[in-house]
């Protein structure tokens, strides 16, 4: 079993910017690779190139606060490089652009705010929203690794120990509830605690919303804008995905993530395709 911080880890090449890694099928969705694990790699990727810099305000900018990923195309597991682009340097925060590419081909695009680590204490006067209720962890089936509908195998149901809350599973067995809004868990089967790196991944792990509608196609990502707030508690994350949009053959859903102090850690919007 891989776990997280080795499968989204690279190495760099000598050359400034530059760096080679090995996208893992693991994690995986059907063929294809987990689009919140690709961003997390690049995100990665710009922590460790800039985590050598020379003393100053920007070498404490190693906490992914935004990342907005563009997929061009899919990557296949196996070899790949990145380049690392720093844009800005601030004393508060540093933006840089990551490119993925495979085969000379560009795959993934994203741009990135990195700052400093936020105080696990908060400040005085913070606004957050309180979490959702779902039904407890070890009362939720595990997903499984593979599905009997024809849609391929999960292989990131291997890595991430992901559980759907019973009252959002009817469109399972063909009953969706049509409120568009799936909520769960999900931890990592290592046991190892999520990263805010890793909470890319958690932000993207739900089935697409729009299956409780009852399309039930293949839902690309196209576009996928993950912010990142705290660093979260050791154990299980408390998800929920809905849709906000859906006209013709594109929707938009966002996602919150809770850790097990009831702290929002993270929130998402994305863009996706619909195959209906």
């Amino acid at each position: 079993m891989l776990d997280l911080a080795k499968a989204v880890a690279s190495s760099p090449t000598g050359e400034a910017g530059r760096r080679t890694l090995v996208l893992d099928e693991q994690w995986g969705i059907g063929p294809k690779l987990h689009g919140g694990y690709l961003l997390a790699v690049l995100a990665q990727a710009a922590v460790d190139e800039l985590s050598p810099e020379s003393a100053g305000p920007t070498d404490r900018h190693a906490f992914p606060q935004a990342v907005t990923g563009t997929f061009l195309r899919a990557p296949d597991p196996g070899p790949a490089d990145v380049e690392v682009t720093v844009l800005r340097r601030g004393r508060g925060a540093t933006q840089v652009r990551v490119l993925l590419r495979q085969d000379d081909r560009p795959c993934v695009e994203a741009a990135m705010v990195l700052g400093v680590t936020p105080d696990p204490a908060g400040r005085e006067g913070d606004v957050s929203p309180a979490p959702i209720a779902v039904t407890p962890f070890d009362a939720c089936e595990r997903r499984p690794e593979t599905t009997e509908d024809g849609r391929g195998g999960l292989p990131i149901m291997r890595v991430v120990d992901t559980r759907l809350d019973p009252a959002c599973t009817g469109f399972l067995e063909g009953r969706p509830t049509g409120e568009g809004r799936l909520t769960g868990w999900a931890e990592l089967d290592t046991r190892e605690p999520w990263s805010p790196v890793g909470l890319l991944v958690a932000l993207d792990i739900l089935p697409p919303a729009c299956f409780d509608l009852g399309l039930y196609g293949w839902s690309p990502t196209m576009s996928l804008t993950a912010h990142v707030h705290a660093v979260p508690a050791p154990g299980p994350l408390r998800v929920t995905q809905w849709l906000d949009h859906l006209a013709g053959d594109r929707m938009h859903e966002r996602c919150e993530v809770w850790d097990t102090t009831d702290r929002l850690v993270g929130q998402a919007s994305q863009l996706a395709a619909v195959r209906r």
